[in-house]
């Protein structure tokens, strides 16, 4: 099992429901849809099919290099970062357990795909694994990493909840470092 850390830790994020100018060009180019009942649909990278991750009004959302938002759970993103101006942040960096294609089988990956939370479908290059998150089935290239955010064990210590999410290779590339065991 290997371990990354995110390099780049300075962010620019938007809240939903504020009218931010990047919320009214999101919404523009259909990248993300408001719902009467404040909720949104956010189409991101790995979002497939007709709908996008489900958000809430006051959840956040950044926006990648190709445009695409990605949405964060408001009290998640407010653990993890701290506002520098405006809509500009830092997130906190932390050690975070990663797995890849050809990795050995780690108890996290096990558990999730025991559970069917995760399928992966090594034949499929462009959509290699697959899992429902936010709301919505999102699927991954088979070069994609699998970072795992979070592992809740029960009173005997196995496996309860595994929050994971894809991350794009070459988002990865950019944006993390391997840490040597």
């Amino acid at each position: 099992m290997a371990l990354a850390i995110k390099t780049i830790t300075r962010v620019q994020a938007w809240e939903l429901g504020t009218g931010s100018g990047m919320e009214k060009e999101m919404l523009r180019s259909g990248r993300i849809i408001a719902h009467t009942d404040g909720t949104y649909e956010v189409f991101t990278l790995e979002s497939m099919g007709e709908e996008g991750e489900s958000a809430s009004a006051g959840d956040f959302f950044k926006v990648d290099e190709r445009g695409f938002p990605c949405p964060s759970k408001r009290e998640s993103f407010l653990q993890n970062h701290r506002r520098l101006a405006d809509d500009w942040f830092v997130q906190a960096a932390q050690p975070l357990k990663i797995w890849r294609l050809g990795d050995p089988e780690c108890e996290e990956l096990r558990y999730l795909l025991e559970s069917g939370l995760l399928t992966v479908h090594p034949e499929d290059k462009k959509h290699c694994f697959s899992a429902s998150l936010w709301g919505t089935v999102e699927t991954a290239a088979a070069d994609a990493v699998i970072v795992f955010y979070s592992v809740k064990r029960d009173r005997n210590g196995t496996i309860s909840t595994v929050d994971f999410n894809f991350v794009d290779a070459e988002y990865f590339s950019t944006h993390y470092q391997i840490i040597r065991l």
